[in-house]
């Protein structure tokens, strides 16, 4: 009989964000490595479902008001739990438990039932705030209890796949065992690159900017090009609307270079991308969310065959190159991404060609998830 590995995640597995995709390539890995994974998430649609052979149960509960959202936390702990009870009864008792972004009351309830059962625990850690990304600062919920959850609720003996150095480095230091894997795909799975002929540079933003990303100043970096060179650019965002991207700007009205989409499906999204020279990505480089995450967005852009116009966060040094496979902004100030866009606008087409497909060769060699297969049988044997 196959060892079985139960995937506890936070995410809308299969495919309805970006943290259920890295579930799904660790659910590859595990069966690449002789595992049956059976996937335990926040799926807002079905309470069960099978995608790819690979079968998932939700725990998800609806929650509007702030007493339902209360309600639902330690609801969805007794849902979760009796789910547990069905998957070992109709299989086994799990050889191995894979955490991703779960609460902390569960934490709390995996660690309990994984100590009796004597049960191997790897956490899949991808994240550490910082107070400025929330308008409450220290004493906001999210923020205490991810400080609480890497601090106190992550120790030995669990062990961890960090997504950055500065992750790794801390549970380290804590005797925990550990190894980096940073964002992963499926990469191979996408083979329609489009290589685009026309002088026009199509730039794009996708993603939800919250204060993660600095929006405004991308763009205002191309508000700060004259109008010739702006006649050359269309930028397109992806996660924010009209009405957003005029307020944080302070627009009248939406510029004719710039087209704001809102919200759309992730199948919109990747039809964009195959459409896109660049993506843009701007972040504060000495935040600790910044050092400990890994900018998702840059894998797949890359891996859509975009070259990327951003500075240098969490690990990206580690795999991005000047000119070769993107363009490296000198800083966080829309000024350096300015000057960034400048350099791009005196490439011609055939280099700015050369530098997307230099982009999706390292998303090939660097993020296809079977890259990681070995890192994470170690982990396991360790």
């Amino acid at each position: 009989m196959k060892k079985t590995v139960l995937m506890i995640s936070a995410n809308n597995f299969p495919d309805g964000d970006a943290g259920a995709v890295r579930d799904l390539s660790f659910a590859k890995i595990y069966r690449q490595l002789g595992y049956s994974p059976l996937i335990v998430c926040l799926n807002k649609s079905v309470d069960y479902g099978i995608y790819d052979d690979i079968e998932y149960f939700s725990y998800y509960l609806q929650a509007d008001s702030a007493f339902e959202k209360i309600l639902r936390y330690i609801k969805q702990k007794r849902l979760f739990l009796q789910i547990v009870k069905k998957i070992e009864k109709k299989y086994k008792i799990p050889d191995l438990i894979h955490l991703y972004g779960v609460s902390n009351n569960i934490v709390s309830a995996i660690k309990k039932y994984a100590g009796k059962r004597n049960i191997q625990i790897i956490h899949d850690s991808v994240e550490w705030y910082s107070s400025c990304e929330f308008k409450y600062g220290i004493f906001d919920k999210a923020y205490i209890l991810n400080n609480i959850l890497n601090t106190y609720l992550i120790q030995r003996p669990i062990k961890v796949i960090a997504i950055s150095n500065y992750l790794k480095s801390y549970f380290e230091s804590k005797q925990i065992l550990c190894e980096r894997i940073p964002v992963i795909f499926d990469v191979l799975i996408n083979s329609n690159i489009n290589v685009r002929s026309d002088k026009l540079i199509k730039l794009i933003y996708a993603g939800s900017p919250a204060k993660k990303d600095y929006l405004k100043e991308i763009v205002n970096s191309v508000k700060a090009l004259s109008d010739e060179e702006r006649k050359r650019v269309e930028l397109n965002i992806y996660g924010a609307t009209k009405e957003h991207v005029i307020s944080l700007c302070g627009f009248s009205e939406l510029p004719s270079w710039v087209i704001a989409h809102g919200r759309v499906l992730r199948e919109e999204v990747v039809s964009a991308l195959n459409d896109s020279d660049f993506s843009l990505l701007l972040r504060p480089e000495n935040e600790r969310y910044t050092k400990a995450g890994f900018p998702t967005k840059v894998v797949e852009a890359m891996s859509h065959g975009v070259g990327m116009i951003c500075n240098l966060t969490s690990d990206l040094k580690l795999y991005l190159e000047d000119e070769k496979n993107s363009v490296i902004v000198q800083g966080s100030t829309e000024e350096a991404m300015t000057s960034a866009i400048r350099r791009v606008l005196k490439m011609d087409r055939e280099k700015i060609n050369e530098i997307k497909s230099c982009a999706r060769k390292t998303a090939e060699e660097e993020f296809d998830y079977r890259k990681w297969i070995g890192t994470v049988q170690r982990l396991t044997e360790r």
